[in-house]
Parts: C-alpha cells; structure tokens; sequence
C-alpha cells in the first residue's frame, strides 16, 4: 500500500472526492493529476481532500489550478477542502501563493461537497 495515497471517494452520488494523504511533491504530482483526470472524466462535482495531506509542493499546486480550470470548462464544480487544522506544510503553500481564493478553499467537506454541486464551486 502506498505511504501517501490519493484515491477517489465516490460515496456521495454527484460530487466525487479525491483524498490526498501524506506528503506530496514532483514526484506523487503525476498520480494525483491522474486521480483528477478520472474524476473530471466522471462528470460532475469535484472536491480534492487536503485534509491529511502533510505538506504540498508546488507542482501539486500545478495540478490542482490545472484541474480546476478544466473543472471550469467542462461546467463542473471544484472546491479544495483542508479542514479544521491544516497542517503547516499545506497551509504554508496555500498563503505563499495566494491561491484560497482561486481554487476555492473551504475548511469542511460537508461543505465543499455543498459547494462543488454547483458549476462554478463557489457555492452559487
């Protein structure tokens, strides 16, 4: 079993949910862009769960801004969820970056969930 997984959730119906666990740099990047190839290519909502993840780099930052644009293309919703607590080392990235508000970022999964149902993941 992989150290640091990321594997699709897809219990709840119309939002499938990508869990990443661990650390994740370069070299799990291509995984996770393939995690989110098969959750774009199922339609509907998409959630990506850094909840626990333990530190990103910049090259899964890459893939999730790629993700998201193609999320927006296809009409699909796309929320980044990190939790209550987020670790340091994804917390760091996601300040450093400015990205929040880009992605969206949200703090529960309920409520990411909520919010990739619609088509633009802003909640609207």
């Amino acid at each position: 079993m992989d150290a640091n997984p990321i594997v699709l959730d897809e219990s709840v119906e119309d939002v499938v949910v990508v869990v990443v666990e661990g650390e994740h740099d370069i070299y799990t990047a291509p995984t996770l862009r393939e995690r989110l190839d098969e959750a774009l290519g199922r339609g509907g909502g998409i959630v990506v769960d850094l909840t626990a993840a333990t530190f990103v780099d910049s090259s899964v930052l890459g893939a999730l801004l790629d993700a998201r644009r193609r999320a927006i293309e296809a009409g699909q919703g796309y929320v980044v969820c990190v939790g209550d607590s987020v670790e340091p080392g994804v917390q760091r990235i996601l300040d450093i970056t400015g990205l929040v508000p880009v992605l969206p970022v949200l703090q529960g999964r309920e409520e990411a969930i909520q919010a990739a149902r619609s088509t633009n993941g802003a909640g609207e």
